[in-house]
């Protein structure tokens, strides 16, 4: 547990860090302006693009085992100092991490304290940038490869979220290629893949399917072929369907559901509506006697096609503004699902208005 003053520390040297450390596009996690959203928009449009053009992807899903807890300290201070970060800052740093005492609780009790002899901070501020900064030559690497997806002049043969890194190549060679390069670089830096967790999968092209795929290895050990994936909490198919997320989302909301339904199970229909109205009324303030439907007009509460319309404006305006690679790629083409979907939404919802 750190203090207060740990805290306040650790929060100023990360925005010294955030000024000096300039990531590669490839990286989406604690990044600013990218999230797990945009991470999962840039794989499922590289598919697309291959897919439409009736070229499979080739897609490994990379499991790094405990990798915040096996950073070096000696390469990250080596990595600091590359990226022109102030060496009395360096050393700020490196002063921390050699003094600083852990200890396990257990039951109220405490261990001896013991130093750490590598690993970031958990839970500290720093700790995922540190790491960004850890991988982001092998992310920088792979990108200066011709092998691999490319979109344009963009290459996105990789796509990371903090540890977890997905390869994809329009072919077996070019994947092999690049697990070559993780492997060294994975060697050369202390850190170790889970080959039980490391998993491909093979995305269709159009509606065809590679049924035979040649033996894709990992430390000389072969990958399991998976035809769904869950990456960043979306489940991902060969198919590039949302068949299976959507439904996933149905079942949880249907738990939720489930539980309100066996509180007030004993209930009549008509208490239940009274009960919705009174807590609609409470928290809106409105008239006891008010319908439903006049609660959310009053209220200013869009519809469901309102929140789909703005939600989608809304994601697509942080996508052409983030000025990242990728991102600006994806918005500046022609065949962009966004605007697309935005148009269709827009168009159905004025064919049913006129």
């Amino acid at each position: 547990m750190a203090t207060t003053i740990a805290k306040i520390f650790d929060s100023v040297l990360n925005s010294i860090l955030e000024n000096h450390c300039t990531l590669h596009d490839g990286q989406h996690g604690f990044t600013r302006g990218l999230s797990t959203e945009t991470a999962i928009m840039s794989l499922k449009h590289t598919v697309k693009y291959y897919s439409d053009r009736r070229t499979p992807v080739y897609a490994c899903f990379l499991d790094l085992s405990k990798a915040f807890d096996l950073v070096s300290y000696d390469i990250m201070w080596r990595k600091l100092e590359g990226v022109g970060l102030p060496d009395g800052y360096t050393d700020l740093l490196k002063y921390w991490y050699s003094n600083q005492a852990n200890y396990v609780r257990w039951a109220n009790e405490y261990s001896e304290p013991y130093r750490m002899e590598c690993g970031v901070r958990q839970g500290g501020l720093t700790s995922p940038r540190l790491f960004n900064l850890y991988m982001d030559a092998l992310i920088r690497e792979l990108s200066s490869m011709r092998v691999g997806c490319h979109i344009g002049k963009v290459c996105v043969n990789n796509n990371s979220y903090a540890d977890d890194m997905v390869l994809l190549a329009p072919s077996v060679s070019a994947l092999r290629a690049l697990l070559g390069v993780c492997e060294k670089f994975a060697v050369s830096h202390g850190l170790q893949y889970n080959t039980k967790k490391s998993q491909f999968m093979v995305f269709k092209a159009g509606s065809r399917c590679t049924s035979v795929v040649p033996p894709i290895k990992l430390y000389n050990e072969p990958l399991k072929r998976v035809y769904s994936f869950k990456y960043l909490g979306y489940i991902l198919t060969d198919s590039l369907k949302d068949d299976e997320d959507i439904e996933r989302e149905r079942r949880a909301l249907s738990v939720r559901a489930n539980m309100l339904v066996h509180r007030f199970g004993r209930c009549t229909d008509a208490v239940k509506i009274t009960l919705f109205k009174a807590y609609c009324t409470a928290l809106l303030r409105l008239p006891r006697y008010c319908s439903a439907s006049a609660m959310f007009a009053l209220a200013g509460v869009d519809s469901f096609d309102a929140i789909i319309r703005k939600k989608t404006a809304s994601l697509l305006n942080r996508v052409r503004g983030s000025g990242h690679s990728v991102l600006s790629e994806i918005a500046d083409s022609g065949d962009c699902p966004l605007i697309k979907q935005m148009i269709a939404r827009t168009m159905s919802c004025l064919i049913i208005k006129y």
